[in-house]
């Protein structure tokens, strides 16, 4: 029975393979749909053009790369490119962003793009379609997606990736109901995250890869964003429109690259290779924001309301937020005064102390949160969400974390619907805000800023300087907002606390922090300040709370930096001992040390000696390292026995921080000390007066006896 079970099964998949090859290939359809996991086909969008359709517009073309990521060779793979319906009102918009339609109102073409695809191997796909087959006549936004069919092995044909995006069409009449809407662009200079592992006070640091020596060169993404903002300047109304928004600690880092630096490697720490990028790119950056507009990011990209909630001696919110004099220093030119733009929503407490720093103005989502004595200027939501927008289709859909190049063509679609494509104007200013780690090649920077200029040409769009919109903006606190997901803005958490440990691990570092620097002071041979040893430590604490690491572990590594930087510090204090045993020539011999300072500043330091039963110490006194010392010191002390016996020497701060190694010392001695001399001739007398009073006893017994 098993062996004919077996035979049948065969003989019905043959039968099924015959039928299926008789009846040649399966058409694709608009409706299929996503095959699921595993994910199978990555597409990634490398061109097209029109990104705003116009009058003048015949064509829609589209070339991409498509990709077998999964674990069987797929056949027959073919794509058509589908439109969905007009998008009406920004509610409809804002779901589409989140949850695509069916993409049923248009189709093109379906077109080959391989016979078959073993894994990990690509081809390329090509698509042009007239724009008339697609029905895109009547001025509008709308819904366009690029379908991937194909059938995979152990399967059926399927819908296996898509990419999701929108298209704004102009026609031959682009609706002109009143002026054109003011739009301002912020333009994000920011580290996709911290990348110092080390920093000392005269500038050289240590980073935790080589990253940024490729994003700052030629083609790298930081390099990127410069060049694609320069080469606008042309457009004298759109390069007003910019302001660019720089995070300090990127500023500092690329600084310190500049004069050489150096990387940690899984085989040691060796030099950095991105010292001419950096330095070339510090002075792009300088003729860039001459004479512009610059407002400042929170330091590292911090968490305000993470580090709200660091118990430190300082206000660490506000060193996060005002390094006006960093930005001076580095850029020639100041900030805007007390506007701040974090990567959220922030909590009371941020808000709070962010404004007890001097900030006056945070640029943040619509929200239903109290200013807490700060004017709160809302960037449009429906913007942010096309810069941020995540398809909800399949396991294969494109989101715009995996392509920003999406996400650029999605946030220019918003404008253009905001602008008067959707039916719907607003007589607010649009302030665009892309993400802080912005990640976007320099032909999609072009492609974005290219096609604000056709919006601005078809008189859609009127760019303006940022500072027109704060000086206009009415205050977005303490209003009822909705975001395009539904959801209240307020009602979003101000920021992801860190796990308990984190926070504790990090207010460990920071009462260490202040406790060195109270032992420290400045030395009149080098005029170093403390705080400038100090500063890093609290710039590591900030970077821990970056809201650039994905989950806690990445939050914990960031602490153990912290705590690392603070081992190193306190290191360059130490204490020696001699190498060989030391032999006391009396009782009351001193014990020989050596403490060092390499530090360029004063530290006040404490001897200690531990695990010394042998040893009575004096009292020792608190001794004021000079600056890069390296003192002798003798350590009054009595030996309390003869014999070998170990010592432990440490230092540590007054306040009790412990600086550098314990050492040990090994002692011999041959001597009593006065305690043990006087204990001796303390037992001595006692059993003369015992001996003498027994034999007293002794001869008063026998006197009796006589009498």
């Amino acid at each position: 029975m098993k062996k004919l079970s077996a035979f049948g099964l065969a003989l019905l998949f043959l039968a099924a393979q015959a039928l299926f090859a008789a009846a040649g290939p399966v058409a694709p359809s608009a409706s299929a749909q996503p095959s699921g996991p595993p994910k199978l086909l990555q597409v990634r969008i490398e061109h097209m053009t029109p990104r705003v359709v116009s009058a003048g517009d015949a064509d829609l073309e589209i070339t991409a790369e498509v990709t077998n990521i999964g674990d069987r060779p797929i056949t027959d793979i073919v794509a058509a490119v589908q439109v969905g319906t007009r998008q009406n009102t920004s509610a409809q918009l804002a779901q589409t962003l989140v949850e695509p339609p069916p993409a049923t109102a248009g189709e093109s073409a379906w077109v080959g793009v391989a016979d078959r695809l073993g894994k990990g191997d690509s081809a390329q796909l090509s698509i042009t379609t007239p724009l008339a087959q697609l029905g895109l006549h009547e001025p509008g936004v709308y819904p366009l997606l690029l379908n991937i069919n194909g059938t995979p092995a152990y399967g059926g044909t399927a819908r296996l990736a898509d990419v999701d995006l929108l298209l704004p069409v102009l026609g031959s009449s682009p609706p002109g109901a009143g002026a054109p809407t003011a739009v301002s662009v912020l333009w994000p200079l920011a580290a996709r995250e911290p990348k110092v592992v080390s920093a000392s006070h005269d500038g050289g640091v240590v980073l935790s890869d080589d990253e940024l020596a490729g994003e700052l060169a030629s083609g790298g993404r930081l390099h990127s964003l410069v060049d694609a903002a320069e080469s606008q300047r042309g457009n004298a109304a759109l390069f007003g429109s910019l302001c660019f928004a720089v995070d300090p600690d990127l500023l500092e880092t690329v600084n310190a690259m500049s004069k050489g630096y150096r990387v940690r490697t899984d085989s040691g720490v060796v030099e950095g290779k991105g010292r001419e990028d950096a330095e070339r790119w510090l002075a792009d950056l300088r003729a860039l924001v001459a004479n512009h507009c610059v407002v400042e990011l929170p330091y590292a990209g911090a968490d305000l309301g993470t580090l709200a909630q660091v118990p430190s001696e300082i206000d660490l919110v506000g060193e996060a937020v005002t390094n006006d004099a960093t930005i001076l220093h580095l850029l020639n030119i100041a900030p805007r005064p007390g506007v701040l733009w974090p990567g959220g929503a922030l909590s009371p407490s941020a808000l709070q102390k962010a404004a007890g720093a001097g900030v006056t103005t945070v640029i943040t989502a619509p929200t239903s949160t109290d200013g807490q004595g700060t004017r709160l200027v809302a960037y449009d939501p429906l913007v942010r969400a096309g810069f941020g927008h995540a398809s909800a289709r399949g396991s294969g859909s494109a989101r715009a974390t995996e392509q920003p190049e999406v996400a650029t063509q999605n946030a220019v679609a918003a404008v253009a619907f905001r602008a008067g494509l959707g039916g719907e104007t607003t007589e607010r200013p649009v302030l665009m805000a892309p993400p802080h780690d912005w990640n976007v090649t320099h032909s999609e920077l072009m492609s974005m800023v290219d096609s604000l200029g056709r919006l601005q040409q078809a008189d859609l769009v009127n760019p303006i300087p940022l500072g027109d919109v704060l000086d206009s903006a009415v205050d977005t606190g303490a209003q009822s907002s909705t975001d395009p997901a539904g959801m209240p803005q307020g009602s979003r958490p101000g920021g992801t606390s860190l796990p308990d440990e984190v926070l504790e691990e990090l207010a460990e570092v920071e009462s260490t922090a202040a406790d060195l620097q109270s032992a420290m002071s400045v030395d009149p041979t080098r005029q170093v300040e403390p705080v400038s040893l100090i500063q890093p430590l609290h710039n590591a604490v900030i970077r821990a709370t970056s809201r650039s690491w994905r989950d806690a572990g990445e939050h914990r590594a960031a602490a153990e930096v912290a705590q690392r930087q603070v081992r190193q510090l306190s290191g360059k204090v130490t204490v020696s001992t001699p190498s060989q045993p030391v032999s006391l020539a009396s009782a009351a011999s001193p014990l020989p040390l050596t403490l060092s300072n390499d530090l360029p500043v004063e530290v006040t330091v404490r001897v200690k000696l531990d695990n010394s039963p042998g040893l009575r110490p004096s009292e020792i006194a608190d001794t004021l390292l000079a600056a890069n010392s390296r003192v002798s010191q003798l350590i009054p002390a009595e030996t309390l026995r003869a014999g070998r016996f170990i010592v432990n020497v440490s230092l540590s701060t007054p306040g009790g921080t412990r600086l550098g190694q314990t050492s040990r010392m090994e002692l011999t001695s041959s001597e009593f000390g006065v305690v043990t001399v006087v204990l001796t001739a303390t037992a001595g007398a006692a059993l003369v007066l015992l001996s003498g009073r027994r034999i007293y006893r002794r001869i008063k017994t026998q006197g009796e006896e006589r009498g």
